[in-house]
């Protein structure tokens, strides 16, 4: 079966070639021998079996070992995940050599397993293909059972990997109504909203009035001056508040006509005052003094 003492066979075989490089399948035989392994430019080395004695010291080739015995009740299919890693990345610095003990069984299983994920074969196109440039490959049963069950999960992950690929960037779109808001930015929001609604209704009783003409900040800013000058009146008014009311007032005027001036805010009885010549008149109710220049 094994035809190791055919004139034909050899310790490793060209799989296949990607990049330039080269994957190469082979027995201890060829691992041993550091100067083929050099002339054909293998820099990584996967050595699927146990007990193999099998290092490089030297340096300058990425040594890996999986310890599996060749049995049918061994687990190869664990390993298939990292070997196929490793044979691509092997595959970008240079040529790859992957054996065990005679290059028939385990170390052919990885190399099968990886021609299916990368090629999209099943495992009988695959496992012919290799057979057809190492004829002494033969997996055992066991480890053939689990080739057919990697097939399987290959097409599985291959049916859910347009899935995979939707589902993180619908969770990255956010819609502008699920951003939250901080509670402040809540609460002026639903004030102004119940604020234009009362300010658009109609009132009762008269038709045609309607507080819709007045906008919610011209109303914020109506009750924002009553309040000034609410505060303004509640306080002693001082000599400098005085000359520049008297200023603000004069300007307002056209003439050196006296005109009437109101106080804006009711805070009790009404003040009129005059302004002729200097001459300051002032209502007999008022508790507090207000004095004009």
């Amino acid at each position: 079966m094994f035809r190791m003492f055919d004139p034909m066979y050899q310790s490793m075989n060209q799989i296949l070639e990607e990049n330039g490089n080269i994957l190469w399948l082979g027995d201890c035989t060829a691992a041993y021998d550091r100067n083929l392994l050099d002339g054909r430019g293998i820099k990584t080395v996967l050595t699927v079996a146990a007990g193999l004695n099998v290092s490089y010291p030297e340096g300058g080739i990425v040594h890996k070992v999986y310890h599996i015995l060749d049995i049918e009740s061994a687990n190869i299919a664990r390993l298939f995940g990292d070997t196929c890693h490793q044979i691509g990345e092997g595959l970008k610095r240079g040529g790859v050599l992957v054996h065990c003990a005679a290059g028939v069984s385990r170390s052919a299983s990885a190399v099968i397993a990886y021609i299916m994920k990368t090629t999209g074969l099943n495992f009988q196109e695959a496992f012919t293909y290799v057979r057809k440039r190492r004829s002494v490959v033969f997996p055992n049963y066991g480890f053939q059972r689990q080739l057919r069950n990697y097939e399987k999960d290959l097409k599985q992950l291959k049916l859910k990997e347009p899935q995979a690929i939707d589902i993180p960037i619908k969770q990255t779109q956010k819609k502008p109504q699920e951003i939250p808001m901080d509670k402040h930015e809540q609460f002026s929001i639903q004030y102004l909203e119940q604020k234009a609604k009362l300010l658009l209704k109609p009132v009762q009783g008269n038709p045609t009035f309607n507080s819709g003409y007045s906008t919610p900040q011209k109303q914020f800013q109506k009750q924002r001056m009553l309040y000034q000058s609410a505060k303004v009146g509640s306080q002693e008014p001082k000599q400098n508040s005085i000359t520049q009311n008297s200023t603000r007032a004069n300007s307002q005027f056209k003439n050196n006509n006296f005109e009437p001036s109101f106080n804006q805010t009711y805070q009790g009885p009404q003040i009129v005052t005059y302004q002729r010549n200097k001459i300051i008149e002032k209502m007999p109710d008022i508790k507090k003094k207000t004095f004009y220049k």
